[in-house]
């Protein structure tokens, strides 16, 4: 199961860079990021610092993955604690996810901070759906402590 769980962790890091080219699925979590060519910062859309946000909690969920899948073939026990960070991981992912779709979050703007809402679209969606998918299998295999 956390081979699995390892997967989709992994997966939506590799799928984001669908997010990059201009495809019918959209943006993705991270699309923003690269589509604005001024350096200058308090010029950035609310998406650029979403997509920074994100792209950082996806790397983080990289990282976790790729440790899920080869700390047991270094023989390191993944314990109780290790697991529920992995929970909080997704967690954090998914409840950010739901408040730049719905409110927006304070990001810097022209006029101070702006509360402006992220758009949704299809590859930002799967992105999610597999990282929850992740977490879900972690909190399955959470109350043994044993890696299987």
């Amino acid at each position: 199961m956390l081979r699995l769980a390892a997967f989709l962790l992994i997966l939506p890091f590799f799928l984001q860079i669908l997010g990059f080219g201009e495809t019918p699925l959209g943006g993705g979590l991270c699309g923003e990021v690269f589509r604005l060519k001024d350096p200058a910062l308090s010029l950035q859309s609310p998406g650029f610092w979403y997509g920074l946000l994100f792209m950082v909690l996806l790397a983080l969920e990289l990282g976790f993955g790729l440790a899920l899948l080869l700390l047991p073939l270094l023989e390191v026990p993944l314990g109780p604690g290790w697991l529920k960070a992995g929970r909080y991981l997704v967690g954090a992912l998914v409840l950010l996810f739901l408040l730049t779709r719905t409110t927006g979050l304070p990001v810097p703007g022209e006029g101070g901070l702006v509360l402006e809402r992220a758009p949704l679209d299809p590859l930002s969606l799967l992105l999610v759906g597999l990282s929850l998918a992740g977490g879900l299998l972690l909190r399955e295999n959470g109350g043994h402590g044993a890696a299987s």
